[in-house]
C-alpha cells in the first residue's frame, strides 16, 4: 500500500496536485471503504460519497492509488473535504468524545465566557447529507437525541449559503482546521488534531441568542444597579454640602455679630488728629493721606496712616525694607495691631466681610484699609512692588535727587557709549553702503524690534535697555566678521549680512571638504583597494546617499560614518583572517591527499563535487573541522601507507 496520510494526502506535494483523488468508497452496504481495502477497477464495487456515482479502484504502479469516477465527464469538487469527513467520523465513532470551543456571548461590544472549551462526548458518530451539499457532513449523537454537526476544513472553507441554512434551522455546528496538517503522514497527530488541538470555532449554536439575551440582560441590570448607587451618592452629597453651608453661615453669623459688637463698645474718640502728627504731615506733604470711612481700628485713619510711615519711611527703617526685608499688608497691620480692635486683628473671611458691608455701606476692614494705602504710597513713588501683594522702599525716595542725578549721569554714559559702538560700525563699512545714513536722526528714530527708540532705551536703563544692547553686541561681531544676525537695529547693514551669509557657507563647504578629506584617508588606511567602493557605497542610514556624502553633512554625521567605518575594518580583517585559515587548510588537504593520489588523480579528488559534501573538497575546506570532514573521504588502506602526515610520523 503506497504511503498516505489519514487525510488521503501522501508525498507531501502541496494538496492542489491531488484536487481529484479521491480515497475513500461507499460499498454496497452503506460502510465506506478506503481505497486500500478493495479490489482493483470494477470490482472494488463502491460508489461516490458525494454524487453516489459508480467508481473504479486507481491501483497502478505509477500513481497514488485513489478512486475515479467510471464516468470519466463527471468530476466532483470538495474531494479533500469529502475525505477529511469520511476519515473524521471514523475517528468520532471510534472515540466518541471531541473537544469543542468555548461558547462566548457578546453584547454590545461585552463578552462573557458562558461555558469554556471541554471535551464532548457522544453515543455515535455517522455522515449524512443534508442541506443540499455535496460533501456529506459528520454528525454526532448524544444519547438524549442532541445533534452536533462536524465540519472539517482542509481546503474550503464552509459556504455562507450553508451556514445561513444551519442558523434558519436551529442546528449546531463547529468547524475543525485541519489545514495544516492536510499533508502530515503522522497519523496519531493528525487524530490529535482533530479531536483536541486543532484549531476549532463555532460556525453556528442553536442556544447562541439565548446566551446574548441572558448577557443583555445581566448588563442592563448592571447599568441601572450603577445608576441606582450613583443617584444615591449624589443625594449624600447634596445633603452633606447642605449641612455644610448651614454650619458656615451659622459660623459667619457668629462672627460677624462678634466684630459688630467691638466696634460698637469702642470708646476712643476716632475723629480727633492727635497734634504730635503735624510735624510728620508736613514732612511727607506728598503722601496719598486717606480718610475714607473704614471699620475696625481704634483711631484716627491719619493716626493709624501715620504709624505706617513712620515704621517703614523714616530713617533708618527706609533702609532695612530697601533691599532685604518686605512691605507688605501683614506685615503693616502687625506694626499698627495696637491701634486696631482686638476682635479684628484676626483674619476675616469674605462672607463676614459682606456683613459688615451690610452694616457699614462703603467703610473697609483694617487689611483692606491698609492694602488701598500702601498701593497708594507706591503710586507715589515711595514703595516698589516686588510681586504681588509684596513691596520695598524705592530708591527714588530714599535719595530722589541724587538718584535722579545718578540716573541722568548714567543714561548719558550708555547714549554716549552706544553712538561710540555704532560709529565703529558704520567706520567699518564701504562708503556707498552709509552715505545716507544719519547717526544723530538713527538716535531718535523708534525701533519697531525695540520697541522704542534708542535714545529713551538708554534713559531706561533695564531690561528693554539690556535686549537693546544684546542686540547691538550682535551687530558688532556682525561687523567684525562673525555670523549674520536678523536684527540689524535699523541700521544700513544688509551688505555686510550678505558677506556674513557668504563666510558662513564658505566655512561650511571647508568643514565639509575636510571631513570628506579625513574619511577618504581613514578608509584607504582601514579598508586599502576596497576603500573606494565602499566611500561610494550606499549609506545605511539614508540609502539615496553614499557613505562619503553622508559625512559631508555636519559633524555628527561624520562621527555616524567613522562608526560604520570601524565596523567595516572590523567585518574586513575578519574576512582576510578566515582566508588566510582557508589556505592554509586547503594547502594541508593538497599535501595530504597528494601523499595517496598521483598528481591527475589528485585534481579530481580536490576538484569534483563529493556526495557527502555537495561540493568539491577543496571548496569545503575553509577550517579546522572541515578540514577533518575532508581529510575522512581520502581512502583508509592508502591513507595509511604514508610515514608523515602534516609532518607527524604515522604509528603503523
Amino acid at each position: 500500500m503506497q504511503g498516505r496520510n489519514p487525510l488521503g494526502y501522501a508525498d507531501h506535494r502541496p494538496f492542489t496536485g491531488f484536487s481529484d483523488e479521491l480515497v475513500y468508497g461507499i460499498k454496497r452496504d452503506g460502510g465506506t471503504a478506503h481505497i486500500s481495502e478493495v479490489a482493483r477497477g470494477l470490482l472494488c464495487d463502491c460508489r461516490c460519497p458525494a454524487c453516489d456515482q459508480v467508481l473504479v479502484a486507481k491501483k497502478g504502479s505509477k500513481q497514488l492509488h485513489h478512486f475515479a469516477h467510471h464516468n470519466r465527464g463527471i468530476a466532483c469538487s470538495h474531494v479533500a473535504e469529502t475525505n477529511a469527513h469520511i476519515w473524521a467520523k471514523q475517528v468520532l465513532e471510534r472515540e466518541k468524545r471531541l473537544t469543542i470551543p468555548p461558547i462566548v456571548a457578546e453584547h454590545g461590544g461585552h463578552t462573557e465566557i458562558v461555558s469554556p472549551a471541554k471535551v464532548y462526548v457522544f453515543a455515535h458518530a455517522r455522515l449524512e447529507k443534508r442541506l443540499d451539499t455535496i460533501v456529506p457532513d459528520v454528525v454526532l449523537f448524544t444519547e438524549d437525541g442532541t445533534q452536533l454537526i462536524v465540519e472539517v476544513r482542509v481546503t474550503h472553507a464552509c459556504e455562507e449559503a450553508k451556514l445561513t441554512k444551519l442558523r434558519n434551522d436551529g442546528l449546531s455546528s463547529i468547524e475543525i482546521d485541519l489545514r495544516r496538517f492536510r499533508t502530515s503522514a503522522d497519523r496519531t497527530a493528525v487524530e490529535e488534531a482533530l479531536l483536541t488541538s486543532a484549531p476549532r470555532e463555532w460556525l453556528t449554536n442553536a442556544k447562541q441568542a439565548s446566551f446574548d439575551t441572558r448577557l443583555r440582560d445581566w448588563l442592563a441590570a448592571e447599568a441601572a444597579r450603577k445608576a441606582k448607587e450613583a443617584e444615591d451618592r449624589a443625594q449624600r452629597m447634596v445633603a452633606v454640602e447642605a449641612a455644610k453651608a448651614r454650619r458656615e453661615q451659622e459660623a459667619v453669623a457668629r462672627s460677624a455679630d462678634r466684630l459688630i459688637r467691638a466696634v460698637r463698645t469702642n470708646r476712643r474718640n476716632l475723629r480727633r488728629v492727635p497734634e504730635q502728627m503735624e510735624a510728620l504731615l508736613n514732612e511727607f506733604y506728598d503722601v496719598p493721606w486717606s480718610q475714607a470711612p473704614s471699620v475696625g481700628f481704634t483711631v484716627h485713619p491719619l493716626a493709624w496712616q501715620a504709624e505706617i510711615v513712620t515704621a517703614f519711611l523714616t530713617y533708618p527703617n527706609a533702609l532695612d525694607y530697601q533691599w532685604a526685608d518686605h512691605i507688605s499688608t501683614g506685615v503693616a497691620l502687625t506694626k499698627i495691631s495696637h491701634l486696631l480692635i482686638p476682635a479684628f486683628r484676626d483674619r476675616i473671611s469674605e462672607q463676614v466681610r459682606g456683613k459688615l458691608r451690610d452694616e457699614w455701606p462703603g467703610h473697609s476692614v483694617p487689611d483692606e484699609a491698609v492694602g488701598k494705602f500702601l498701593d497708594g504710597l507706591a503710586g507715589a513713588g515711595y514703595l516698589w512692588p516686588t510681586r504681588d501683594g509684596e513691596f520695598s522702599v524705592a530708591q527714588e525716595y530714599a535719595d530722589r535727587l541724587s538718584e535722579r542725578e545718578r540716573r541722568r549721569q548714567a543714561s548719558q554714559r550708555r547714549c554716549d557709549d552706544v553712538k561710540q559702538r555704532v560709529a565703529v560700525v558704520l567706520a567699518r563699512l564701504p562708503k556707498a553702503e552709509k552715505a545716507e545714513f544719519n547717526l544723530e536722526n538713527w538716535f531718535t528714530t523708534h525701533l519697531k524690534s525695540q520697541n522704542g527708540e534708542p535714545r529713551a532705551l538708554c534713559w531706561l536703563g533695564d531690561e528693554t535697555f539690556r535686549k537693546f544692547e544684546r542686540a547691538l553686541k550682535r551687530v558688532e561681531l556682525l561687523s567684525e566678521g562673525g555670523p549674520a544676525t536678523e536684527e540689524l537695529l535699523g541700521l544700513p547693514l544688509s551688505g555686510e549680512v550678505a558677506r556674513a551669509q557668504i563666510r558662513e557657507r564658505d566655512r561650511l563647504v571647508r568643514a565639509a571638504s575636510l571631513r570628506r578629506s579625513s574619511l577618504t584617508d581613514a578608509a584607504r588606511a582601514e579598508l586599502g583597494e576596497e576603500a573606494e567602493a565602499w566611500l561610494s557605497s550606499a549609506s545605511q542610514d539614508d540609502e539615496e546617499m553614499t557613505w562619503i556624502d553622508q559625512a559631508g553633512l555636519d559633524d555628527l554625521s561624520y562621527q555616524r560614518v567613522r562608526g560604520a567605518l570601524a565596523s567595516a575594518s572590523a567585518k574586513r580583517q575578519l574576512a582576510i583572517r578566515a582566508q588566510d585559515e582557508a589556505s592554509s587548510r586547503r594547502s594541508h588537504l593538497r599535501e595530504a591527499a597528494g601523499k595517496i593520489y598521483d598528481r591527475d588523480h589528485l585534481e579530481v579528488f580536490l576538484h569534483a563535487s563529493h556526495p557527502r559534501l555537495g561540493k568539491s573538497p577543496l571548496d569545503h575546506c575553509v577550517d579546522q573541522r572541515t578540514l577533518q570532514e575532508c581529510l575522512a573521504l581520502l581512502p583508509r588502506l592508502r591513507r595509511a601507507r604514508p610515514r608523515y602526515l602534516f609532518g607527524i610520523e604515522s604509528k603503523s
